[in-house]
This record gives structure tokens, C-alpha cells and sequence, in this order.
């Protein structure tokens, strides 16, 4: 019998793993001017983040590429609140109009690139900002995205 017991607790423990690293929360943001568009994301899943933008414009062809800025923030303050980090990215990218699927350029982190992961590269306990801002160079239209979250599981 305490064989079954600590079997299913460790079940159960593996199962509560799975669940955590199954999970996407999201933040986007649009700028217009004119019928130009500038939209940032921020998609937070379970071992990774995107942070990304992407422009269209419905008066110009899908063949014409424009250049977008996308600065991304990665603060993390873990539980107690000393020992945190702030991780920043910053890149200039050419895209296409007419992006199918939402935001486009930018980058994806995970939790073991940012030294923020747990054994299995699920997010660590405590809270994070994550923040990408999206520029189009010519027009200055700037869009930008914010997502807060707390991680109050442990590894």
C-alpha cells in the first residue's frame, strides 16, 4: 500500500509538471496612423516567450518590406524579492506586409536561455514583466505590449 501511495504521488507530481509547462497567456497592442498598422505581442507560454511585432498597411502591396526596431524586456524578481534580473534584446528587422498569424519579428526567449528555469525549462517561481515595443523608423509609429505574471509554483 505505501508503495501505491508514493507511486501516485509521484504521478501526480509529474502530472502538475505537465500542467504547469501547458499554458499560453498573451498581451498585444496596436498603433495606427493612417492605415498603417503597428502591432506588438507578447505570448507567454510554458518554457518560452515571444516578443515580437509586425506592420501592415492594407494600401500597400504584400511585397513590400519595411524595416521594424522590436525591443524586448525580460525583469524577473523571485520570491523574497532580491537576486532578480532584467534581461534586454534589441534588433532591426525587414517585413513583409501582409504578415498572416500576428507579429512576426522579434524574438523568442526560453526560461533556460534567460537563466530563469526550472530542472524540467519550465519558468521558475516569481514575477515577471515581459515588454516588447515595436517601431516602424520612418513614420516613428511605436506600439508596445506589457505582460505581468506571477509564478507562485514551484520547481
Amino acid at each position: 500500500m505505501g508503495r501505491l501511495l508514493a507511486l501516485a504521488a509521484i504521478v501526480a507530481a509529474l502530472c502538475a509538471g505537465v500542467a504547469r509547462a501547458d499554458f499560453t497567456l498573451a498581451a498585444y497592442s496596436d498603433a495606427v496612423l493612417g492605415s498603417l498598422h503597428v502591432t506588438t505581442g507578447v505570448l507567454l507560454q510554458g518554457k518560452t516567450v515571444d516578443l515580437r511585432g509586425v506592420w501592415t498597411d492594407a494600401k500597400v502591396s504584400c511585397r513590400v518590406k519595411r524595416r521594424l526596431t522590436i525591443d524586448a524586456i525580460v525583469d524577473f524578481t523571485p520570491p523574497g524579492g532580491s537576486g532578480g534580473g532584467h534581461t534586454a534584446r534589441h534588433g532591426s528587422f525587414r517585413d513583409f506586409n501582409c504578415a498572416e498569424g500576428g507579429p512576426n519579428v522579434g524574438f523568442t526567449l526560453t526560461a533556460r536561455q534567460l537563466h530563469l528555469a526550472c530542472p524540467n525549462g519550465s519558468w521558475k517561481p516569481g514575477d515577471y514583466s515581459f515588454s516588447a515595443a515595436a517601431t516602424e523608423p520612418t513614420t516613428k509609429l511605436h506600439s508596445h505590449a506589457n505582460l505581468g505574471w506571477k509564478q507562485t509554483q514551484g520547481c
